[in-house]
């Protein structure tokens, strides 16, 4: 802002400096431009002076993400710190399948507790989900059928929430 000052002090002072430099306004906009003596351009209006375009509409695509409904599921339980299925959540698991026999995407997801450590925890989730989706290929389900995921370390209170160490098993339709 002082440079700007000292400038126009320049100019209107009719100093030997002053004299390169030239202040002058545009026809359509109030404003002052200065520039040097024969370098001034034609001042063009700001974004601000422009007409606000108007928004195209949406296009309709064939390819848009339709979201997975999720039609049932359920969940079986495991111990602390494994990855075996008990006699009562196979026999959960199997009455599902029996259920829902006409399934055609099935979606597992392992996960556990908080209690020991992370990288432990992240390769017990998944192999709780990969024990849920070898019980259902043995009960006839194609494994194309099947996808596995896994999450580790749920945080629900308490760090030692049993509900947490289980497989949530999804069919999407």
């Amino acid at each position: 802002m002082k440079c700007k000052f000292t400038l126009l002090a320049l100019i209107w002072a009719g100093s030997s400096m002053a004299a390169d430099w030239q202040v002058t306004q545009s026809d359509s906009i109030s404003a002052y431009v200065m520039c040097h003596a024969g370098d001034c351009l034609v001042r063009t209006a700001k974004v601000f002076d422009l007409p606000v375009p108007v928004p195209m509409p949406a296009r309709k695509s064939d390819s848009a993400a339709k979201p997975v409904a999720v039609s049932s599921s359920t969940s079986v339980r495991f111990a602390l710190a494994s990855a075996r299925l008990s006699q009562t959540e196979k026999a959960k698991l199997h009455a599902f399948l029996e259920r829902h026999r006409d399934a055609r995407r099935f979606l597992i997801l392992g996960s556990t507790d908080q209690v020991g450590k992370k990288r432990f925890n992240e390769t017990l989730a998944y192999k709780r989900g990969i024990a849920v989706a070898a019980f259902m290929r043995a009960n006839g389900v194609q494994k194309r059928n099947i996808k596995v995921d896994s999450r580790c370390c749920i945080e629900y209170p308490p760090s030692t929430n049993p509900s947490a160490r289980r497989a949530v098993i999804s069919i999407n339709e």
